[in-house]
């Protein structure tokens, strides 16, 4: 059958049309098929150039610690009362490694530990092969180690700019002034003290310390530590009035630019250790009596035979055997007169006392290292009598300076800082410490006069001519081993001077203590405070008073020469 022109052309177009409607789909599918192959190579481009711009610019969340250190603003100096950089900060460059950008491990760990020898092969692959994407490889590189760096052309080893934390006077006030760890940040001393405020504040921080004293009073300990084959040894100088510490030495020392070799040289001696005072107590002892009105300076006190405690007896060294005034019984510093003077007043008035002098309680200072007080658990007669000459109360030097500082200073005990003072908050200061008086004006004045009578009549002598030196010695034995004072071939002790200048107008005290000293040539043998530490007291004294603008005056007042009773004075050795 034939079909008409007009069907076959129907047909015709009918089958063209299915063809192009199967070929329109195909470059529809195509299309589609083209444009998501586009849209994954994009995301992957995308996601390829993100973990490149981790790795190589922001790198990780390691990196961006390690590297907050360097961006932050530079931390602030430290200078003395007189302007004198303590502590600064030294812009600087550490090399660091992105173990995921280096190309061949093994050679940039050959190349880098023949750059820094310290630096093993071993220790510098392992951490070259490391998953992490910031690893330190030296921190605080010199300039010239930097241009090493830079020559080696090692890819993925790279230089950040850093900061280093420097000490121009390396051990001098190492105690003081405290350390910062690698980062910069502090952890010892004032370092950690004002961490935060050398971080943001804008100025530098001022210290109380005098480095000219500083350096004066550290020469001359270190000294006397050689000369008597002391273990170590420690001073302060406070100005009294203030409060402001002037100087202040712990030996051994360690220099603040190198890292710290032990524990032992960290250890500062001055407001971190405890110890017995021994005899310069019984300045505490005699203020209590004195401001109780149960003796005066003339009352006299029985030191003719020696003090049982228990089965223990308390004797004096080259003792008077004979009654003493309250003048001489500090003189001579007899243990058996401190006893005597404490029965007058008692425990309940003795303890009452220890803690208006500050001695019960840890001493406000600015930094933390600071010691805390071991003190009788059971307050009985028998601790009033060994308190009374220096035993069975162990204190930092710290609080033993504070003590005496306000009962030689009309009776204002000063609150101890590190921080300057300036002028204008001087008389703020002052006033704030005369709200609370330890003992009247009338106790600290005989006080005084007495503590002249100690220095003017030892056989090494403190006085300096001019400035009226008042002070006491003192010599306690240490506890050895589980316990007790040890016997006559192991004792060891402990020897101290405190005092200050002038007994007429006190400005400055200064406390001194050598640990386990020895006989040296010229002492006869003897090796307590009257022959050590009271001439090394004495030396310093001399070369920081006028340091200080301490005007000599050869002119003592008639009150402060030997008007008080005082029989004959035989050598004075504690």
């Amino acid at each position: 059958m034939q079909l008409p022109k007009s069907g076959i052309k129907t047909l015709w177009y009918r089958l063209g049309g299915w063809r192009f409607s199967q070929h329109q789909q195909l470059l529809h599918t195509a299309r589609h098929r083209t444009l998501s192959t586009c849209a994954i190579a994009c995301v992957a481009y995308i996601a390829i150039a993100i973990r490149l711009v981790d790795v190589m610019i922001v790198r990780t969340p390691d990196c961006a610690t390690g590297c907050q250190q360097t961006e932050c603003q530079m931390r602030q100096n430290i200078v003395d009362r007189n302007g004198v950089i303590l502590a600064t900060q030294l812009v600087t460059a550490s090399v660091y490694a992105n173990p995921k950008v280096i190309i061949n491990a093994k050679e940039a760990a050959k190349k880098l530990s023949e750059l820094f020898p310290h630096l093993t092969f071993e220790k510098l692959l392992k951490k070259l092969q490391s998953e992490s994407g910031f690893i330190w490889i030296e921190r605080h590189v010199s300039p010239k180690k930097q241009q090493a760096v830079h020559s080696l052309g090692i890819p993925g080893i790279y230089l950040q700019n850093d900061q280093k934390r420097v000490y121009p006077h390396g051990n001098l006030a190492c105690h003081v002034i405290g350390r910062c760890d690698i980062d910069g940040t502090g952890v010892s001393g004032i370092e950690a003290a004002f961490d935060n405020l050398l971080n943001t504040k804008a100025e530098d921080l001022k210290l109380s310390i005098d480095i000219r004293v500083q350096h004066v009073v550290h020469n001359e300990l270190k000294a006397a530590i050689e000369k008597f084959q002391a273990v170590a040894g420690n001073a302060m100088v406070m100005d009294v009035q203030t409060g402001e510490i002037i100087a202040m030495v712990s030996l051994p020392e360690y220099d603040l630019n190198r890292p710290m070799q032990s524990m032992e040289v960290g250890f500062n001696r001055n407001t971190l250790g405890v110890y017995e005072q021994g005899s310069t107590f019984k300045i505490l002892n005699a203020a209590i009596a004195l401001e109780t009105g149960v003796a005066n300076a003339n009352s006299v006190f029985d030191a003719t035979n020696p003090v049982h405690i228990g089965r223990f007896k308390v004797t004096d060294f080259k003792g008077q055997n004979r009654p003493l005034t309250l003048v001489e019984a500090l003189v001579h510093s007899s243990n058996i007169a401190a006893i005597r003077i404490s029965q007058k007043f008692g425990l309940k008035v003795q303890k009452q006392y220890m803690g208006i002098f500050g001695v019960l309680q840890p001493v406000n200072l600015e930094i933390s290292e600071l010691g805390k007080p071991l003190v009788p658990s059971n307050w009985n007669e028998t601790s009033m009598m060994t308190i009374s000459y220096g035993y069975g109360i162990s204190v930092t030097p710290l609080h033993t300076l504070v003590a005496i500082a306000g009962v030689v200073n009309d009776g204002y005990r000063p609150t101890p800082t590190l921080k300057f003072v300036s002028q204008q908050n001087r008389n703020e200061r002052i006033n704030s410490f005369r709200k609370n008086p330890c003992i009247s004006k009338k106790t600290s004045k005989t006080i005084r006069k007495i503590l002249r009578q100690v220095v003017k009549h030892g056989t090494a002598t403190a006085d300096i001519e001019g400035y009226h030196v008042f002070g006491k010695t003192g010599t306690a034995y240490q506890i050895v081993g589980k316990g007790g004072y040890g016997s006559d071939a192991n004792r060891k002790r402990t020897t101290s001077f405190i005092g200050g200048f002038s007994a007429k107008n006190p400005r400055y005290v200064m406390i001194l203590m050598l640990d386990n000293p020895k006989a040296a040539a010229g002492t006869y043998g003897y090796a307590t405070a009257g022959w050590n530490a009271k001439a090394a007291a004495g030396q310093i004294i001399e070369r920081i008073a006028p340091l200080l603008g301490v005007e000599p005056d050869f002119n003592e007042e008639e009150e402060y020469a030997e008007t008080m009773q005082l029989t004959t004075l035989t050598e004075i050795e504690d």
